[in-house]
Parts: structure tokens; sequence; C-alpha cells
């Protein structure tokens, strides 16, 4: 499995990973609330560049996070362009490009395995009603590490088509990276069994 984590000993980095998800929360309620105006638009621009900035987190490592994000903002933008004005559009396409980066950066600079303890503890008052918090830390660190596999395959398809130098349209990357995150799955199950964590 593939981790996004970056190690680092930033301000970031070192910060508890509660207060880390606490902070996303605020910040991705402040944004939703915000009226649409291009102050709003600058200000989610501006939140996670100052994020990777603090976190020492380069423009190239960056700019691949972003990229993947393309196919979803474009879509999401054209989308509104149909039905709202061009800065309530533009208003909510930053909102939600601002909270993603900004969740990003939270698994670019906190371990998979402090994420996990951390959803484990804050849902250990449930166990009295029958949840297991220890199955939902598992699903939860699946996820993370799933995000960074799939984004890998994407990155090997498209490098792989664009290699052959054969001319291919655009969404050509979709069936083998479908291909791909079957198989990842069917591992990962499998793994999953031979441990005891099946069903």
């Amino acid at each position: 499995m593939i981790s996004l984590y970056l190690p680092g000993r930033s301000l970031i980095h070192r910060a508890p990973p509660a207060l880390k998800l606490a902070v996303l929360t605020a910040v991705a309620l402040t944004l939703s609330f915000a009226p649409a105006s291009w102050w709003t638009v600058a200000v989610c621009l501006a939140a996670p560049a100052l994020a990777f900035l603090l976190a020492g987190i380069g423009p190239g490592t960056v700019w691949q996070d972003l990229r993947q994000l393309v196919p979803l903002l474009v879509i999401l933008a054209v989308g509104q362009l149909i039905f709202l004005d061009l800065l309530s559009a533009a208003t909510n396409t930053a909102r939600v490009l601002s909270i993603i980066l900004l969740a990003q950066c939270i698994t670019r600079t906190t371990p998979m395995t402090a994420m996990v303890e951390t959803a484990e503890r804050f849902l250990a008052p449930l166990r009295r009603f029958g949840v297991r918090p220890e199955r939902i830390g598992l699903a939860m660190g699946l996820v993370l590490t799933a995000i960074g596999q799939l984004s890998s395959f994407v990155s090997d398809v498209r490098d792989a088509q664009r290699s052959r130098g054969v001319r291919l349209p655009p969404w050509s990357w979709v069936v083998p990276v479908l291909v791909l995150a079957l198989r990842y799955a069917d591992d990962v199950g499998d793994a999953l069994e031979a441990r005891g964590q099946g069903g």
C-alpha cells in the first residue's frame, strides 16, 4: 500500500492529528458559509498555499496533487456555470478545491497510523453501542492508502499511453485504471482474509 505521508519537522508535521482535523473542520465550515465574492475565492486559494508552505512541501508535490483534481474541477465548474453566475461558480469551485487541498496537506504531514489511532480514540465512547472503532480505523487507513494507490495507477497508465505515442481520447485511461483498481481490491481482500479481518 502507498502512504501519502511525507516526513518532515515543520509545525504542521508536529501538530497533533486531532488538532489538524479540528482546524480543517473549522476552516471548511467557515469557507462554506462565506459569501460569494472574489475575496472568498482569494482566501480559498491562499489557505492551502499557506498550509503547504508552512509544511515545507515543495511546488512539485503540490502540482502533483493539484493535477489529479483538474478533471473534477473542470466538471464542477462547467456544471455550475450552467445554473449559476460566474462569481458563484468560481466561489463554489474554489471552496471545494481549498478543502480538498487542505485535507491533502493533512495526509501529507500525518502518518497513517496516527490518523487511524486518532479516529479510534475519538470513536471509543461508541463501543458501548456496538461500534467497533478498530474496524472503522482499519477502513479509514484502507481509504487513505487507496487514494494514493489509485493516483499512482492513473499516473502510470497515462505515462504508458503517452510513451507509445498513440493519440487516444482523454477518457482512454478509465478502463485500464478500473481493471488495476479491481485487481488491487482483490489483493487487499485476500490480505485481510489471511489476517482474519474478512467479513
